[in-house]
């Protein structure tokens, strides 16, 4: 059993590792963090919307990639980003409370709403573990082949358009990914440590790495080395696994910090 945990740690934590950068790369911070909030929405919805068809697995991911492509359209037409980002935040908690009511008085036993928003990998299940490896799977592959493109874009994006790439396939590549890797994770992670997740690896490879390829590098290795440290003090201290990687992984942040790096 404890070999599955540490499974799917090793599997969030990779996945994560390799999101954290290209998301700093397009330097859309504040959207990531609010794909958190989507995420969330779409696996509450998904649980009265499986009762009709299908599973839950397909209906949250269907949700969560309709409403990140509302978010970049939006962007696209000419949006401020974090504007953009600040109305779909405030739409999809205000619903995400109304569907969370819904759920709990006429879903209460197929609910579980307390570890969609705390996390505890150690209650993954074996299909749990398959489907979160398809979609890591999915996420690195795409970041791999795509991150060279995808940091231009973030760096000079009208240069980017000039220089021949095509900017609207990487623009639905990147929603597409960050869409799907948060919804699948956040029954592992819980709502509340993908914040840290997304963003912290970055930050932290950043103020130490010297170029884009050694930032996606560190990120994995500071990822996967907090998932793993934070797992096993959990398990040996018995406190919830999602709060002790965070704040591992805020501790190799504050640790950078003080040496001097460039955060």
């Amino acid at each position: 059993m404890e070999l599955m945990w540490f499974a799917t740690i090793i599997i969030a934590s990779t996945m994560y590792g390799f999101l954290s950068p290209l998301i700093y790369a397009r330097r859309l911070l504040y959207l990531s963090s609010a794909s958190a909030h989507i995420a969330l929405l779409a696996v509450v919805l998904a649980i009265p919307l499986s009762k009709i068809a299908l599973n839950s697995y397909f209906w949250a991911v269907v949700i969560s990639l309709v409403l990140m492509y509302a978010v970049g359209y939006t962007i696209h037409k000419g949006v401020d980003a974090d504007t953009a980002t600040a109305v779909f935040v405030a739409f999809t908690a205000s619903l995400s409370v109304i569907a969370m009511y819904i759920v709990l008085t006429r879903y209460p036993i197929e609910a579980d709403l307390m570890g969609l928003i705390l996390g505890d990998p150690l209650l993954a299940t074996l299909r749990d573990v398959v489907y979160l490896l398809v979609v890591s799977a999915i996420t690195v592959t795409s970041v791999v082949l795509t991150y060279r493109e995808q940091v231009y874009i973030g760096l000079e994006r009208d240069c980017a358009v000039i220089s021949g790439i095509n900017v609207k396939f990487y623009d639905f590549v990147f929603y597409t990914v960050l869409g799907i890797s948060t919804v699948a994770m956040i029954k592992v992670v819980g709502f509340v440590l993908q914040h840290v997740l997304i963003l912290l690896p970055s930050a932290i490879a950043v103020a130490i790495a010297k170029n884009a390829r050694d930032v996606l590098l560190t990120s994995v290795v500071i990822s996967v080395v907090a998932g793993v440290i934070g797992l096993y003090l959990a398990i040996i201290t018995n406190q919830a696994p999602s709060g002790v990687i965070g704040l591992i992984m805020f501790l190799i942040y504050a640790f950078v910090k003080i040496k001097g790096g460039r955060v």
